[in-house]
């Protein structure tokens, strides 16, 4: 499969605000911040502490517990049957008991954004990637899922080895790319329980074709059809802009264009102009939007503006981008589509996190080995774009956003937590410290510092964006529905059944 990929690849880049509730949400924002501050004040006793009588499967004791959105609490967590089942200062007890004085208690985290089966077959990677996901933190994940037939056709197979191999729960996300698949957008809603879908403005040649605005227009159209709530994720670059600029790079520059020069391919303005577009589409059409993977500058300035009027965009940026700038390094390692950009790019896009331009960080994890990824290539044309980054998601963000840049860490964890949850479909049951709530919970050491070596990681891939840097901040204990399946830096052997999450 990778071999493919990488052919094709080869073949075609050579040449060639309203107060109202937002109508994704199953109820609206202060519906739900009441609900949790409800819940949390009915089981907070500050008088003298008490001893709850409830016998719990799992507690959590003396940890400073992240609700998203609210704020953070000094508690006890009771878990019973997978589930949250009480959030006390009282005194609990359990079958079992994790002590997190002086750590940080959250959801569990959620990567919106994710690709499995790329470069591998997909009961591989569902399997070891998930493993990396839990060694992370990470309980839930995006996946966005491709298809050269009906998805009605090729998902069920996806469905099963999801619950057989997975060790996460994955929210999927549906690649439209034909006339079959947007005429079948309802059945998607209907049968799979599927609720948000994929877009590529500007696709990857050899890889993934890219669709024309009236393509988009027409799913737009079908989409309206739909009684449930909807996302349409949209890759937003102008393709046009990108296919100029790539052909004069290789022009002027061939064999000797260097990772900097990658980020000229794709230009600024390429972003710039698409998330200007879509957003005038989106509300003209009256349909919800998440831009992927926002990378620049400018598009954040655009969408300050844009989103001051317009409740029908959403937009996620990655790790990655917030802490790789092609002046970090001039490895081929780094090479994706869109580009890492510079300095002023990167501090932009922690800007628009600190600002809510920005609602969501996911990865855009493609795993692939340095063999794969051709690494060692003599010319970067060659060349795959992607990388691994699951398992460094939650670390890196608390490394660079908490303690290097002073960002309160409850606003790190609601923009991986409860924002994405609440996107696509899976609030309360994901994302949130509310009683019976999922009982997928992360615990975080915020003074633990560690050096990444991919040696270490849990991937199948042989290479980390972060290979030999330290880290601050990293995620000590994982629990998937109720049971602790990563403790003491390594995976327990316990494992949650784990499924695709209907909406």
């Amino acid at each position: 499969m990778a071999k493919d990929f990488y052919e094709n690849y080869i073949k075609n880049r050579t040449r060639t605000k309203s107060e109202e509730k937002p109508d994704y949400l199953a109820v609206s924002k202060e519906e739900i911040a009441q609900s949790i501050a409800d819940s949390i004040m009915s089981k907070i006793n500050y008088n003298t502490p008490s001893t709850d009588p409830v016998l719990y499967d799992l507690v959590i004791t003396d940890g400073m517990v992240i609700v998203p959105g609210i704020g953070v609490t000094h508690s006890n967590i009771g878990i019973r049957n997978g589930k949250i089942a009480s959030i006390t200062n009282m005194k609990i007890h359990g079958s079992n008991t994790v002590n997190a004085k002086n750590m940080y208690v959250c959801p569990g985290i959620i990567d919106p954004h994710i690709h499995l089966g790329l470069f591998s077959p997909f009961e591989v990677e569902v399997e070891t990637e998930t493993k990396a996901a839990i060694a992370g933190g990470v309980t839930t994940a995006g996946c966005f899922f491709g298809s050269q037939v009906s998805h009605l056709e090729s998902f069920p197979e996806l469905e099963s080895k999801i619950q057989k191999l997975s060790h996460i729960d994955i929210i999927p996300h549906l690649v439209i790319g034909s006339q079959t698949q947007k005429r079948e957008l309802k059945a998607y809603v209907e049968q799979l329980g599927i609720t948000s879908f994929k877009l590529y403005m500007n696709g990857i040649p050899g890889i993934i074709e890219d669709i024309g605005d009236g393509f988009m227009l027409d799913v737009f159209d079908e989409i309206k059809k739909i009684s449930k709530p909807c996302m349409v994720c949209v890759h937003t670059e102008n393709r046009e802009v990108v296919r100029r600029a790539t052909s004069n790079i290789q022009d002027a520059l061939s064999e000797s264009a260097t990772i900097k020069d990658w980020t000229e391919t794709h230009p600024d303005m390429a972003e710039e102009e698409a998330v200007n577009r879509l957003s005038y589409f989106a509300k003209k059409m009256g349909v919800h939007v998440y831009i992927v993977h926002l990378s620049s500058k400018g598009a954040v300035k655009n969408l300050k503006a844009i989103k001051a009027d317009n409740p029908y965009v959403h937009v996620e940026t990655t790790s990655p981008y917030l802490s790789i700038n092609h002046s970090t390094t001039s490895s081929s390692l780094i090479k994706m589509e869109p580009p890492f950009r510079g300095t002023d790019d990167m501090e932009a896009l922690w800007e628009g996190v600190r600002n809510g331009v920005i609602d969501t960080i996911g990865t855009d994890n493609v795993t692939m080995t340095t063999t794969e990824k051709n690494a060692q290539a003599d010319n970067l044309w060659h060349v795959m774009p992607g990388y691994p980054a699951i398992e460094t998601h939650l670390t890196v963000l608390l490394h660079e956003g908490v303690h290097i840049r002073k960002i309160p860490i409850e606003k790190i964890i609601e923009k991986i937590t409860k924002n994405p949850a609440e996107m696509f479909g899976v609030y309360p049951q994901k994302g949130s410290m509310l009683t019976g709530s999922d009982a997928d919970i992360t615990i975080i050491d915020m003074d633990k510092s560690k050096k990444v070596t991919a040696k270490d990681l849990h991937s199948r891939s042989d290479f980390s964006l972060y290979e030999g840097k330290v880290l601050h901040g990293w995620p000590v204990v994982t629990i998937k529905s109720g049971k602790i399946v990563y403790q003491d830096e390594r995976l327990t052997g316990e494992k949650a059944q784990c499924n695709y999450l209907k909406r």
